[in-house]
């Protein structure tokens, strides 16, 4: 019997999902390897690193800016934007069963509330390293906004903190898929899941007011 699909993620989000995951993959290694060449052999020499380096940071403007683009205008923000008066409360339940203390959690809608969290973060952290990496770029073009923040040494440690927080937060993200299911992450792949995928256990089975079921 053929399993009924139901769709979750748009042609759309995938496209930005894997590009600004390629992008920010690639930006870490590179950053890395010019950080600290001699310890971080990846790449033939630091011309190669520089490069690509560059070549993913504008990958990713392109990719931030149409993710924000596209959540704007498929009304899909309301399902990324964490809230801090809506989403804060959830988050006992979702710690509860990540930390294996409950069977289930309650229906959070598309993402859970640190998902959320998470997906806010990233586009801070982002736009931070836009900045701060067009500054390291280019410090005679950009050397008012280095003044504003701290200068150019302060620059450089913001940009490096930010890029393990981008590596701690996406190893933190595949786990919360992973421990949400297969079909989750096969979903990012096909856009589809199972129609009758356990979202999570309704405490009533109408989602709380002002939310609604669906991907």
């Amino acid at each position: 019997m053929v399993k009924q699909m139901e769709d979750r993620h748009s042609i759309w989000i995938r496209i930005f999902h894997w590009t600004n995951m390629i992008a920010i993959t690639m930006l870490c290694l590179t950053g890395f390897y010019i950080h600290a060449p001699e310890s971080f052999r990846l790449f033939a020499n630091m011309d190669n690193a520089r490069m690509i380096h560059f070549g993913m940071a504008y990958l990713l403007c392109v990719g931030v800016l149409g993710r924000v683009y596209y959540a704007i205008v498929a009304d899909d923000a309301k399902n990324i934007v964490f809230s801090v008066t809506k989403d804060t409360p959830k988050f006992p339940s979702m710690m509860k069963y990540y930390l294996f203390m409950a069977d289930s959690h309650p229906y959070y809608g598309k993402y859970n509330p640190g998902q959320k969290m998470m997906y806010t973060g990233w586009l801070f952290m982002a736009l931070i390293q836009i900045i701060t990496g067009f500054v390291l770029y280019k410090p005679d073009m950009f050397m008012a906004v280095s003044g504003w923040l701290g200068g150019y040494m302060a620059v450089r440690v913001i940009h490096y903190i930010v890029t393990w927080l981008f590596v701690l937060s996406v190893l933190a993200h595949v786990y919360l898929d992973i421990s949400e299911g297969v079909p989750v992450l096969k979903s990012m792949f096909t856009g589809k899941i199972p129609a009758d995928f356990d979202h999570g256990t309704h405490e009533e089975q109408a989602p709380a007011q002002g939310e609604s079921i669906g991907a």
